[in-house]
């Protein structure tokens, strides 16, 4: 059984390899560095009907669900019926590779992460979310697994190795031993969303492309659920972090204006102005104005 998915595909296990050595080739320093966490729910209704979208599995059910406990109770007896103990239902939101805030929807985050694997920030070290964001398949996973690939390499970084066992130590003291995760980009945004299933068993053997299929029913029908919310918590989170003078600024670079010509609007520099342009470009991982324009527009920022 492969660890992407179950039918082999030997180029997808060597990326992932390369991209777990990386990872630790690239941090060089002990973490836990902090990292904002966005708590969002169901308190603002929004439309989530999309023309010619697919009628996927249990969306309709959840989206008549009279509050977000009915919602869980409704996935949690989905996933006991495959055997899965926990289902999650997050979003990372990322500036070039790093990860810059973590989106939880309350009726989708279970007790276990709301723990240690938030209050530690192993989202921002576990191999599974970088796994998930690679590939376009699901990731089939269990701990030995994540150990073998990711921990077992001679790296000389011991800070990088405690991390990693830290994760794992909390991963496997919640019981969440095996499981499936996969992702899906948000267009117009930083935002990756992540289905996350687990369960105690202690090795992935178990996971059938039955249970694939339907994990990816249920995890489809949530995302088709709660998208709508998360793109717009992310949305006012974006509003509130900009200051006026920077939505200025990016209403001058959208409607074509120079920098000296915005300097000469807000009254300062154009020094300044670039200088600030290049801030916002690197908040929002983006290497040129056009990109900058295109982006915050998406996100309705402009």
């Amino acid at each position: 059984m492969h660890d992407l998915a179950l039918s082999e595909s030997p180029a997808e296990g060597d990326a992932f390899a390369e991209l777990c050595e990386s990872l630790c080739a690239h941090d060089n320093e002990p973490r836990i560095r902090s990292i904002p966490v966005v708590r969002y729910n169901d308190a603002k209704q929004i439309a989530v009907d999309q023309k010619d979208a697919p009628r996927l599995g249990v969306a309709d059910i959840l989206a008549s669900a009279q509050s977000e406990a009915e919602r869980a109770r409704i996935v949690a007896s989905l996933l006991h019926l495959m055997g899965f103990s926990t289902f999650a239902y997050f979003a990372l939101e990322f500036t070039h590779e790093s990860v810059q805030r973590l989106f939880l929807h309350d009726a989708f985050t279970p007790a276990t992460y709301r723990g240690d694997y938030v209050d530690r920030c192993h989202f921002d070290v576990d191999p599974r979310t970088f796994g998930a964001r690679m590939c376009n398949v699901p990731m089939v996973w269990d701990l030995r697994k994540l150990r073998q690939q990711y921990g077992g390499r001679e790296s000389g970084l011991p800070a990088r190795r405690e991390t990693l066992d830290d994760f794992l130590q909390t991963m496997r003291d919640d019981g969440m031993c095996s499981g499936i995760m996969y992702s899906m980009a948000i267009p117009g945004t930083r935002l990756h969303a992540f289905m996350s299933f687990t369960a105690p068993r202690l090795n992935r053997d178990w996971i059938t492309s039955t249970t694939i299929e339907q994990v990816l029913s249920i995890g489809l029908s949530v995302h088709k659920f709660s998208s709508p919310k998360l793109i717009a918590a992310a949305r006012e989170h974006s509003v509130n972090g900009l200051t006026a003078f920077e939505q200025k600024l990016l209403t001058g670079i959208a409607e074509g204006a120079s920098d000296k010509e915005i300097g000469k609007r807000l009254d300062t520099s154009a020094h300044n102005v670039d200088y600030h342009l290049r801030k916002l470009r690197k908040r929002f991982g983006v290497s040129n104005r056009i990109e900058l324009t295109y982006l915050t527009s998406k996100m309705e920022l402009i």
